[in-house]
């Protein structure tokens, strides 16, 4: 019971910062720049922003496939379908509660493939940590290359923006109000059950990663990972940088926007529940600095949400379905046999 209450006040709080945000930031907003906004969110190119679900889908098939290869140096041969029906519920769970769905995806394989939690979640643990070092190479690319435009989205001299409420936000509170759930857990698990099982908790976590740390070590065709590794990328590069085509004002965005928006916007997603709020205002900021004004950017990063949340939640039910319809027959070829 205490378990589903904290559940409930977790996803309360994570959407109830994302759409206090938006509806914060909408309200200051001048009826003409909203009508504006409005227009230029109707008038964008469906097909190109249906770019947003394709690549995400590609992307999705690597990400599914380079858990396999973790999985299977563990031990476990998982079947792709319940392995990626798992993935593609993970982004859906993720829209309502941030994270949530990582494990929940590992308790899919446990219940369709016997794989223990403890074995799946450390495999998880080096795949986000291989994602992380990813998103880091791109941060650099960007630092070399756009140095100026990197540094200013941080600075307070920018003159697009001086002193923006928004970008305080965006720039220290999200992150504090992370910092602070994290400690409100921690400080929940240790009140809860005592100093020992908060150690105990911890160095099963740091057991599952140094596991999954093994399972890079022992992985049998290190290529392939490494592959399916840059696919996932590349697939979200493309998925940026054609969504650029939506709208006539950002079509001419070039590689260093892509890259910008995929850096930032990455971490904005992350923020609150499918990045709600947080996510557009984010990319309205970067793309100030590629010179689009603040009532294109806002309505690009709007539409850009809106559609990868539309692809994420039909995503999940589909896969929900379709995991429940393949493993009842699974189930019924056994017993036949």
């Amino acid at each position: 019971m205490k378990e589903k209450l904290s559940t409930v006040i977790k996803l309360i709080l994570s959407l109830g910062l994302g759409v206090g945000l938006m509806y914060w930031f909408i309200g200051r907003m001048p009826e003409s720049e909203k009508l504006q906004t409005w227009e230029t969110m109707k008038s964008a190119n469906i097909f190109w922003l249906l770019s947003i679900p394709l690549f995400g889908f590609l992307s999705n098939f690597s990400r599914a496939e380079r858990w396999r290869y973790l999985l299977q140096s563990a031990g476990y041969k998982p079947g792709f379908w319940n392995t990626f029906f798992s993935v593609m519920i993970m982004y859906f769970a993720n829209l309502f509660v941030p994270r949530s769905g990582d494990v929940l995806r590992c308790s899919i394989l446990t219940k369709y493939e016997g794989i223990p939690v403890d074995k799946s979640v450390g495999t998880m643990v080096v795949e986000r940590f291989v994602d992380l070092i990813s998103i880091a190479v791109i941060g650099f690319i960007l630092f070399v290359g756009q140095r100026e435009k990197f540094l200013l989205l941080f600075s307070k001299k920018a003159e697009t923006a001086p002193e923006s409420p928004e970008m305080t936000v965006i720039k220290y509170i999200v992150p504090v109000l992370l910092v602070l759930g994290i400690g409100g857990f921690s400080f929940y698990v240790w009140k809860k059950h005592g100093i020992e099982k908060f150690v105990t908790l911890v160095k099963e976590k740091m057991s599952g990663f140094l596991h999954g740390l093994q399972s890079i070590r022992n992985l049998k065709n290190p290529m392939a990972f490494i592959i399916h590794s840059i696919l996932v990328w590349v697939c979200y590069i493309f998925m940026t940088y054609f969504a650029f085509r939506a709208l006539p004002e950002t079509a001419s965005l070039d590689i260093w926007a892509c890259l910008a928006c995929l850096f930032f916007g990455g971490f904005a997603m992350v923020a609150t529940p499918g990045g709600l709020g947080v996510f557009p205002i984010t990319i309205k900021f970067v793309l100030l600095q590629f010179g689009i004004a603040a009532s294109i950017g806002l309505p690009y990063g709007l539409a850009v949400w809106a559609m990868q949340t539309l692809a994420g939640f039909v995503g999940g039910i589909l896969s929900i379905g379709l995991l429940l319809l393949i493993n009842r027959s699974n189930k019924l070829v056994t017993k036949l046999a």
